[in-house]
């Protein structure tokens, strides 16, 4: 499976950190030319095979969106007016597709019994508003009024575009390493280092920024991370994962009308729906019940995704 994407706390100063990072630039900048990043990680403990029953609850946007024309197109920009009713109706259509399609995905794994997405928004209805993420106490609740051995819920981090903080320093670190190669390799000729960063910039900007294209290639970033929460015999996370996708996938867009090809909202649902179908694959194997241990939690299942990186480098207030 194949996955994709950045910032770095300056003030940290030893060498394992740097090296981290430039580990990091390099296997990102592959990803990104690849399509994707994705999960790492062992096996989880073998168990009998049975069928897991999974409730999937809010997907929570909380990528800074400030206006709608980032993440729709329009024949003409919406007025002052109607811009804020008209950005919380995307944010929340958003929310409630990311949610659909997350169990649509899941419903396809072996082993997994998914609540049906319409009962799920009719039981959300009666726990509190839609749209908020769930407390400890509505977890619960939602595993035992659905009969789920396990809640699963999302949060999209980035869609459309990534956070500056990310890209900013990203590229920067990237086109640092690859300049000083560069340069080794042409005896520091001034004239081949401008001519290399002036091709960087434009095939490497629309990657570490995304919300462009470039040579035929459409860049939407969508970053999605899931939680799943074990709900019978004792509480408590068991599984995490995190997916992006930066690179429409042009097969995908081809189902589309031409006419309909070039619009946001179009090439972000085909990144959005191939995140939640990569973050549904990997759960679906990963995904079983756990024992409870001495603290009353279950254990958690083993598992590391190149982009946690993305949140170690510079942690992001909420």
């Amino acid at each position: 499976m194949y996955r994709e994407e950045m910032a770095v706390a300056w003030e940290h100063e030893d060498g394992s950190f740097v090296s981290r990072v430039l580990l990091f630039i390099g296997r990102i900048t592959l990803c990104g030319i690849l399509g994707g990043c994705g999960t790492l990680g062992g096996q989880p403990p073998s168990s009998t095979p049975s069928s897991l029953k999974v409730v999937v609850g809010p997907v929570i946007l909380e990528a800074p969106i400030t206006k709608s024309t980032q993440i729709h197109s329009f024949e003409e920009d919406p007025s002052p007016g109607i811009e804020p009713v008209l950005l919380a109706q995307l944010k929340e259509e958003i929310q409630t597709e990311a949610q659909r399609l997350l169990a649509e995905h899941l419903a396809r794994q072996s082993g997994l019994v998914v609540v049906p997405f319409d009962e799920t928004r009719r039981l959300l209805a009666d726990l509190g508003p839609l749209g908020l993420p769930l407390t400890d106490d509505q977890l619960k609740a939602l595993g035992r009024q659905s009969g789920a051995d396990v809640v699963v819920t999302a949060l999209i981090h980035d869609y459309g575009i990534v956070r500056w903080q990310y890209w900013v320093t990203g590229w920067l670190l990237h086109v640092s390493v690859a300049t000083t190669v560069v340069g080794a390799a042409t005896a520091w000729n001034p004239v081949a280092i401008g001519a290399y960063l002036v091709v960087d910039a434009t095939t490497d900007f629309p990657l570490w920024y995304g919300g462009a294209s470039a040579f035929g290639w459409t860049f939407r970033p969508v970053r999605v991370h899931l939680d799943a929460t074990q709900i019978t015999n004792c509480q408590g996370l068991i599984w995490t994962d995190e997916e992006l996708a930066i690179k429409v996938p042009g097969k995908t867009l081809a189902e589309y009308p031409p006419e309909d090809r070039g619009r946001k909202e179009i090439q972000l649902e085909a990144n959005l729906n191939r995140t939640m179908a990569d973050l549904a694959e990997t759960t679906g194997r990963k995904l079983k019940l756990q024992h409870c241990e001495d603290d009353g939690k279950p254990k958690k299942i083993s598992g590391f995704s190149i982009l946690y990186l993305l949140d170690f480098l510079i942690p992001l207030p909420h």
